[in-house]
């Protein structure tokens, strides 16, 4: 992984250095070392099974989630993400709580083409969402950054089930996905006509699963905390996005105007961060939570140059 993903989720894998002991957050166990295994066995099954699902029927979209329903299903209220999630069995926060809002903005060089080519016609949203380094929308608001929120006292649960994601005009509807650990993700594809075969890295492959037009989404359920790559099988390379699961619900990701919001925070002095995976740029800041609305902006820096001069290994789940 690359090194502004392995320090922040070094420092923020954990909610932490709160006044209720739990650990501090520079004490947490680096995504590079809990990444989820098995992701190789997901290859050679995938290979076999890319043509026949090019002509995939909701039928056989169903019996592909029947068969995924063999993995392990990971839930919210399992005994194993609470161990891991709240594991000094706290009662849930109920304090006074502050609302943080703000914006993402880069400044610096325009994202530079990433020469990926994208079919003609069908992926009318793909070239939009991969046909640069990162994306910016209007202001100088960037899209996919990973806002996250630690070091408060008290816990604070999960409340949403599933985080979701769907697919359109081949494209994610997000290229940085965040969710806690025991939450499932959740792929639907909203396209009338054409198939996708989802697969999210990094977790255990258990069967082919096939979003067929407009059908039910594909489930998944990251075995872990640590860090993902949701992929689309079928011949799609360009259909990615970074999937981090986190030991905390504090956390969101920005839209093409740059936005945040993150509730349920508790007042007091917290720390705050964004990271931009696609350029592996991390910005924190230490701010103290009122009861209510609070507003904190981060300004990220793109220099094309330093960037080329810096080796990029892409991330292995």
């Amino acid at each position: 992984m690359r090194a502004a993903c392995v320090a922040l989720l070094g420092a923020l894998g954990c909610q932490g250095g709160n006044a209720s002991g739990g650990a501090t957050a520079g004490s947490a166990t680096p995504a590079g070392s809990a990444a989820p295994v098995a992701a190789g066995s997901a290859a050679p099954a995938a290979a076999g099974a890319a043509a026949a699902a090019g002509s995939a029927s909701a039928g056989a979209a169903g019996s592909a989630q029947a068969g995924a329903g063999a993995a392990h299903e990971i839930s919210l209220t399992s005994e194993d993400v609470a161990k891991v999630m709240n594991p000094k069995r706290q009662a849930p926060y109920s304090g006074p709580t502050g609302t943080l809002k703000g914006r993402v903005t880069i400044k610096g060089d325009p994202p530079p083409d990433t020469g990926l080519s994208f079919p003609i016609g069908k992926c009318g949203e793909a070239a939009a969402t991969y046909g640069r380094l990162f994306r910016v929308g209007q202001q100088n608001g960037v899209a996919d950054a990973l806002v996250t929120v630690v070091n408060y006292s008290g816990y604070v649960p999960e409340r949403e089930e599933a985080e979701k994601v769907t697919i359109h005009g081949c494209a994610f509807s997000k290229r940085t996905v965040v969710m806690s650990y025991g939450q499932r993700l959740e792929v639907a594809n909203l396209d009338p006509l054409e198939p996708y075969m989802p697969n999210l890295e990094g977790a255990p492959f258990m069967a082919v699963l096939v979003a067929v037009p407009q059908g039910d989404p594909v489930k998944f359920y990251p075995p872990q905390p640590g860090y993902y790559h949701l992929v689309d099988k079928l011949p799609k390379p360009f259909l990615k996005a970074e999937v981090f699961v986190l030991k905390f619900a504090t956390h969101d990701v920005t839209g093409l105007d740059g936005k945040f919001e993150i509730k349920d925070i508790p007042v007091g002095k917290v720390l705050t961060a964004a990271l931009l995976p696609a350029i592996d740029q991390d910005v924190k800041r230490e701010i103290e939570i009122k009861e209510g609305d609070n507003t904190l902006d981060f300004e990220l820096n793109f220099d094309l140059k330093k960037y080329n001069e810096k080796p990029h290994t892409k991330p292995s789940p």
